[in-house]
């Protein structure tokens, strides 16, 4: 199925705001005509190599500062040689660094240089997934019109030059937009077409979080049957694709399904599956989760001692977490033992 989608341009970025300063100066072909020392240019890619290399181990440890430094450097040496498709790539990296420091702003920045780069390569992927990028970062920033219209510029341009992993990005993205918005039907219908652009790309993380969105769209809408089956499929796709938080997702879905449905032996058959996903863990966030939703099943159940020990523990994570509203939470229900 295809579907076009029309609108008008708002913005053009075509301006590198913030690049090197010799960008605007000269095109890469001025840059090209100059004589060429081989030894130098293999000199700087072999120092912004490793460059780009840190800057990935630092992200790693959770060290954005540390790889925005590290990244900054090696675009400066890619765009004094001219290979502005490692510019590309390293733009992007800083983009998301700046998003996990809550710098939007820097992100947009970012980004945008990412695409405009794109353009000028006529990289199509990178589009689609730079506006795609761009869209969610506007949508972070309250702008929900301009975030449409990132994300249907890269569904134009994924239908354009066949890219179902594109398509089925930006479908998912709209979906996810108008579930925010409360058009339920909308995002069901945006996430089915989403799913199917998704088997045909074979990304089976894509299809998982598509499938737990839209179980999460059912499930708005009190079509339960539905969700049931859509978060099983997730659950299938993120147990092959190892995915864990895929499956936490779909595994909560159907938790919250079956709880509604007071179907106490299938909760506690996905709880005890959420359990063996993340006892082990080194990720807090994932076992506080685990721990409240124990706590909660056994409270349902009146298991009332059981109940207040799970809570116990979510809310020593919750305190170790700062995350000060689920310890606010936690705090409270504990009163009540």
């Amino acid at each position: 199925m295809h579907c076009t989608v029309r609108f008008g341009y708002g913005f053009v970025l075509t301006a590198l705001l913030g690049m090197p300063a010799a960008y605007a100066q000269g095109t890469l072909d001025d840059q090209l005509r100059q004589p060429v020392n081989r030894e130098a240019i293999n000199q700087r890619r072999d120092v912004a190599d490793q460059l780009f290399r840190l800057g990935d181990r630092q992200a790693e440890q959770a060290d954005y500062q540390s790889a925005l430094r590290a990244w900054r450097q090696a675009v400066e040496l890619y765009y004094e040689i001219g290979d502005t498709a490692s510019m590309e790539q390293v733009y992007g990296k800083i983009g998301s660094a700046y998003a996990q420091l809550g710098d939007y702003t820097g992100a947009e920045t970012a980004v945008r240089r990412q695409l405009a780069i794109a353009r000028d390569n006529q990289n199509f992927s990178t589009q689609i997934f730079a506006w795609n990028t761009l869209g969610t970062l506007r949508l972070q920033r309250g702008g929900v019109e301009s975030a449409i219209q990132s994300y249907e510029e890269a569904l134009n341009i994924a239908y354009s030059i066949q890219n179902f992993e594109g398509i089925g990005l930006s479908l998912s993205n709209l979906g996810l937009l108008a579930f925010a918005q409360g058009e339920y039907d909308a995002a069901i219908e945006y996430y089915e077409l989403a799913g199917n652009y998704r088997i045909r790309a074979g990304n089976l993380v894509g299809r998982a979080n598509t499938s737990n969105n839209l179980g999460d769209a059912y499930l708005a809408q009190g079509i339960q049957g539905k969700a049931i089956g859509a978060y099983r499929l997730a659950l299938s796709y993120g147990r092959d694709s190892n995915d864990v938080t895929s499956q936490l997702h779909a595994i909560d879905g159907l938790t919250d399904v079956y709880s509604a449905r007071r179907d106490w032996n299938q909760v506690r058959t996905y709880l005890d599956e959420r359990i063996a996903l993340t006892s082990n863990s080194d990720n807090d966030w994932f076992r506080l989760v685990t721990y409240k939703r124990l706590g909660e099943f056994y409270e349902a159940t009146g298991e009332l001692t059981l109940a207040r020990d799970q809570y116990e523990r979510a809310y020593e994570l919750a305190r170790l977490l700062e995350q000060t509203n689920l310890e606010v939470e936690l705090f409270n229900r504990l009163l009540n033992f």
